[in-house]
């Protein structure tokens, strides 16, 4: 006689660890499975997520500063929208997968991931003045690096008459400052001569 393996029992169940044991969800009042309120928990942790990291991209941006309430109004919609995004997938997926313990833990890593990371891609995205400087011209491999241009080998100072104005002072005597425009914190627009003199410096190293 073949007997037919039935769903796994109480004992079966209990030797599984609990970190892979699927969960019993919340019921709704007619006692179907409803996974919204785990969806939704989820939704709210993204949504805090996305709000720090687009709050840290506003201030490296200068958006805050410069359009405080486009700012805002750009943190949370973005915010808002992948949140809403998350909650409707994971309610659907949790749907067809069940609940499981290993869901919580890989979501609240990867989330504090992104937060922990939210600083990093912030100046990356939306660098200081020097480090533009550095990243362009002056950095390990670009035009201005072994030159007395570089930054450990001049003077910085930023133009008051000129705002976004760099002026690189070469430490060494005779040698000619290098002026450059577009040196704001937070700038996306590359960095160009100011004047006839600087263009003659980038052009005499190669730049």
């Amino acid at each position: 006689m073949n007997h037919t393996a039935g769903p796994a029992g109480p004992s079966e169940r209990s030797q599984i660890p609990a970190f892979l044991r699927r969960l019993d969800p919340p019921r709704t009042l007619d006692g179907r499975p409803d996974y919204r309120p785990p969806a939704a928990i989820l939704a709210s942790c993204t949504a805090l997520v996305f709000m720090f990291t687009g709050f840290y991209l506003a201030l490296y941006s200068k958006l805050w500063h410069n359009h405080q309430h486009l700012a805002m109004a750009a943190v949370f919609a973005g915010a808002v929208l992948p949140a809403l995004a998350v909650y409707t997938i994971t309610r659907r997926l949790l749907a067809r997968i069940g609940l499981y313990l290993w869901q919580s833990v890989l979501a609240s890593v990867l989330l504090l991931a992104i937060m922990g990371s939210a600083p990093d891609w912030a100046q990356a995205l939306f660098p200081r003045a020097d480090d533009r400087y550095e990243r362009e011209l002056g950095g390990p491999g670009q035009c201005l690096h072994g030159t007395p241009y570089n930054l450990d080998r001049a003077r910085t100072t930023y133009a008051d008459e000129q705002p976004g104005q760099m002026v690189i002072d070469p430490i060494a005597d005779g040698l000619p400052a290098l002026r450059l425009d577009h040196a704001v914190d937070g700038g996306l627009k590359n960095l160009v001569p100011a004047d006839a003199a600087a263009r003659e410096i980038l052009d005499r190293y190669g730049c």
